[in-house]
């Protein structure tokens, strides 16, 4: 099965998972053949030492030989949720396994619902955040101390329409409700001294997201659960195979679909419907009002749905999950930022210093980050860069490795900690904030 669109601006192509990789390679290849884009010059002869650097600094000392890198999982939320190598969800899921009135189905359906809220906050939190976990006496900062975070909050009930009696679960209904100061600071512990950067805009989210599941009852049932897709997906799935399977594209379809109503209006319309994580560019003089998608959200969904839908409840086959693409996140992109494949040009990089010294602390003017909005064409095209340069350094990384990793596992295990780790080393003095500071609304991921 394929639902392969056709490539125009119509908002069924521009939804599309193809979409992606497809308007994101055309700036690639624009800069790749240039030497530079509007934003950004590129530099591919320093893309070994990435993989170099990803290899053997980042990879191998946690998967040594073959045998461990056939056990590199997908990238996911999962790995957020046990994060300090604390096992957390395995824990929480033989809970569920002792209590006779839960099966395999329902276990899933929990998962999911714990996976999409805690995907859904997932929006930077900035360098200051953290969240104490008691249990463990920790302090957890940014993607991982929101999960953990979303964690608790499952945990207890508080998205759960019945918290002592079924907490368990997350529902649209409950989330329609969510308050500023009764739920959501408490939740994720903010202060003075702990601040969250893009608080409104997470709020908004949450209570878009109940919106979304309340209205939906066809993709989330009557209960307006996350969870309930795998229901809807069980009854399209092919029936032509032996096995319990769906095309990644359904499941994309059903994500974007069920949760299209979550994007703030501000975003860009097409056909007077919001697209989304979806951006105008003018890398490319002839064609300055090109379209670009990312569907982050959407992607970092998929991903993370994946492996439950895969390991429980209807235990799915599911095709063509190579549709997807890196994560244009800044992670990944500051990996290939910090070592110097990818530099923004002089007059782009000095207007976003000016912006830094409008909003930012003395910390971030120390280190000379620039700042820039969501839409600036900077953030755009690294975002385009990003993807582009996952693809061209997956085939380096496995010859060096001599294995076939999937880009998946690449990032989980090499481009995303490697980020990571470069960012800790170059800028400790904000707990190895990114190369380049988006000015977070708490919408964009």
């Amino acid at each position: 099965m394929t639902l392969i669109k056709e490539k125009n601006n119509s908002i069924d192509y521009l939804r599309s998972i193809g979409s992606v990789r497809d308007t994101t390679s055309e700036i690639f290849n624009y800069i790749k053949a240039n030497g530079k884009g509007k934003y950004f010059s590129l530099n591919l002869e320093k893309m070994p030492d990435v993989a170099e650097f990803v290899v053997e600094k980042i990879i191998k000392p946690d998967y040594p030989t073959t045998n461990d890198l056939a056990k590199i999982p997908p990238h996911g939320r999962w790995q957020h949720l046990d994060c300090l190598n604390i096992n957390r969800m395995e824990k929480l899921i033989q809970t569920w396994k002792q209590d006779p009135t839960v099966d395999e189905i329902e276990i899933c359906r929990r998962i999911i619902d714990l996976f999409v809220f805690s995907v859904l906050i997932d929006a930077g939190a900035g360098n200051a955040w953290n969240y104490f976990e008691s249990e463990t006496n920790l302090k957890i900062g940014r993607s991982e101390g929101l999960a953990v975070a979303s964690y608790y909050m499952f945990v207890k009930g508080q998205l759960s329409n019945d918290p002592k009696n079924d907490p368990y679960k997350v529902h649209g209904e409950r989330l329609t409700k969510w308050d500023l100061q009764k739920d959501f600071k408490p939740s994720f512990q903010i202060s003075n001294e702990n601040e969250m950067a893009g608080l409104e805009g997470r709020l908004k989210l949450v209570v878009s997201l109940g919106e979304a599941l309340v209205s939906n009852k066809e993709i989330f049932g009557e209960d307006a659960r996350p969870g309930n897709i795998i229901d809807y997906l069980y009854k399209q799935r092919l029936t032509e195979y032996e096995s319990t399977t769906i095309d990644l594209e359904q499941v994309w379809e059903a994500l974007m679909t069920g949760l299209v109503t979550i994007w703030p209006k501000s975003r860009m319309l097409v056909e007077g419907q919001p697209l989304g994580d979806c951006w105008k560019l003018d890398t490319i003089p002839e064609n300055p009002d090109f379209i670009v998608t990312f569907h982050k959200l959407t992607q970092w969904l998929c991903y993370s749905l994946l492996v439950p839908m895969q390991k429980y409840g209807y235990k799915f086959t599911i095709l063509n999950t190579d549709l997807q693409t890196g994560l244009p996140e800044y992670r990944n992109g500051g990996l290939f930022y910090d070592l110097d494949v990818i530099q923004l040009l002089p007059s782009v990089y000095e207007r976003g210093l000016e912006k830094t010294k409008e909003i930012e602390t003395s910390l971030e003017c120390a280190y000379e980050i620039p700042t820039f909005e969501p839409h600036d064409g900077a953030i755009v095209e690294w975002r385009c860069l990003t993807i582009g340069l996952l693809d061209y350094l997956l085939p380096l990384v496995n010859e060096k490795l001599g294995y076939e990793l999937q880009l998946a596992q690449l990032i989980e295990a090499g481009s995303w900690k490697g980020g990571r780790v470069i960012a800790m080393e170059k800028r400790p003095k904000i707990n190895g904030g990114p190369p380049i500071n988006l000015l977070s609304d708490g919408t964009v991921f």
